[in-house]
């Protein structure tokens, strides 16, 4: 069953141009009929109260002349059967009626067409609108009121030509927005292809690199969140390249230390079958020698195993760190005396360096440290062990004599199996995981670690613990 694909990214795009500018359009027309109502429509009813005064005095002025309504009635009467006739026999030429009061009151006739007339309660006369929805004036004849003069509601008037020209410029703005619509939309199409190329470009990249090819890189254009994404992808293709690349040497390292070990036991256990070599105490210790070898790298390679896959546990608890350090270096002071060197510790505060860690995972890392330096410096040498606290963090310094490292070595060393290439490297040098080990231990008590190069022309390790 094959599942169907849903739309691309550039049609997504064209559809949200396309729908935006339908919904600009329908919001313009609402505002434009809410700016008639509220613009034209009190615009005109504030003319007619204005008219509507001027025509109250007029009646009023009739009034007086004939004392009723009714002169204004048959007038009225009379034009609308002249205009049902007009209406009826449209070949024949119909004379308008003689209406001299009411052209006197209404000389427009845009407001003839919309003439309303009330009795003193209210009542209509002329016109079948009622009193409360149409605008009226009173006609007051010697301070007595004797009628209302009124106008049909503006809405009310389809023919009236006004209303007539802003129907006609709303069809204009919709006709205007149709065609404008249409031009957008054969421009948004390219844009949106345009837009989602880099986007394209990026999953046919993605494709590559879940092939496993890590050297694919994207082209970086521009300053945009796109370039943004386009730099992220580039730096992840090249993690991932060095990380195979350090997976792949790690796995060659650990080869040829495994293979080292095991040749020479190999190698003497069948000399020891053939007779050529003979079993006596001196070769039994080589053997064991060589086995416990094996076993510290094993041991080693596990507790990096262990600290990669989060099963390395850590026992926190408050410890002294002036205490764990101390107790380290004297147990390291006749390693040192024995091989010419000078082993120094000092700290100089009274309070001691209180922090939340493993006391054994933190003695391992300090032994680690010194045995590194006892390996690689130079008889006759020094080791200086310095411990200092600030308000937020431990800082702990390692710093020995000559030999030193290369700039390139130094910022190396704390790699799996890396050695110095140099003097520093000995032939009773370690397996190259120790300073790995001590990274890994000051990682997990959220600490960084640090080379530089010393002040005695060695190497200097420099350690900093957050305190509680």
């Amino acid at each position: 069953m094959t599942i169907p694909k849903g739309l691309k990214i550039r049609h997504k795009l064209f559809a949200v141009f396309v729908l935006s500018n339908i919904l600009l359009i329908v919001s313009m027309w609402q505002v434009f009929q809410w700016s008639f109502d509220r613009g034209f429509v009190s615009y005109a009813t504030e003319r007619d109260r204005d008219f509507l005064e001027q025509m109250a005095n007029r009646t009023a002025n009739l009034y007086i002349y004939y004392d009723d309504w009714y002169f204004l009635v048959q007038e009225s009467r009379m034009e609308r059967e002249w205009y049902q006739a007009k209406l009826e026999n449209l070949r024949d030429l119909v004379p308008p009626p003689s209406t001299p009061n009411l052209d006197l009151i209404y000389p427009s006739q845009y407001y003839r067409q919309r003439f309303l007339l009330f009795d003193a309660q209210q009542r209509p006369i002329i016109g079948k609108v009622r009193f409360t929805d149409a605008e009226v004036h009173p006609v007051t004849v010697n301070k007595k009121i004797v009628g209302f003069v009124g106008l049909r509601s503006i809405r009310e008037l389809v023919q009236d030509q006004t209303l007539r020209f802003v129907r006609q410029q709303g069809e204009a703005f919709l006709l205007i927005s149709a065609f404008m619509l249409a031009i957008a939309a054969l421009l948004t199409w390219p844009l949106a292809q345009w837009l989602s190329r880099p986007l394209c470009s990026m999953q046919v990249a993605t494709k590559k690199l879940a092939a496993g090819k890590f050297e694919t890189r994207i082209a970086v254009k521009g300053s945009d969140e796109l370039a943004d994404l386009s730099c992220n992808f580039n730096h992840l293709a090249s993690t991932l390249e060095n990380t195979r690349e350090a997976r792949k040497r790690w796995v060659a390292d650990t080869a040829h230390e495994l293979r080292t070990p095991v040749a020479i036991l190999r190698g003497e256990i069948e000399a020891m079958q053939d007779g050529i070599i003979k079993v006596t105490p001196d070769s039994l210790s080589s053997l064991q020698q060589e086995t416990l070898h094996l076993a510290r790298l094993i041991d080693d390679l596990n507790q990096l195993s262990m600290h990669d896959t989060g099963s390395l546990n850590y026992n926190m608890e408050e410890v002294s760190l002036d205490e764990i350090l101390e107790q380290a270096t004297q147990s390291m002071t006749l390693p040192f005396q024995e091989a010419g060197l000078e082993l120094i510790y000092e700290y100089t505060q009274k309070k001691p360096i209180v922090i939340k860690g493993d006391s054994d995972r933190l003695y391992q890392l300090f032994s680690n440290l010194m045995n590194n330096s006892l390996k690689y410096t130079n008889a006759p040498g020094k080791l200086s062990v310095k411990a200092s606290s600030t308000n937020k963090k431990a800082v702990i310094l390692f710093e020995d004599s000559a030999p030193g490292v290369s700039e390139e070595d130094k910022n190396r060393i704390f790699e799996q199996f890396y050695r110095v290439e140099n003097s520093r490297n000995r032939a009773t040098g370690g397996r190259g995981l120790g300073l790995t080990i001590c990274s890994n231990i000051v990682e997990g008590h959220q600490g960084t670690i640090s080379a530089y190069h010393s002040q005695d022309g060695g190497l200097g390790i420099q350690i900093e613990f957050p305190l509680n």
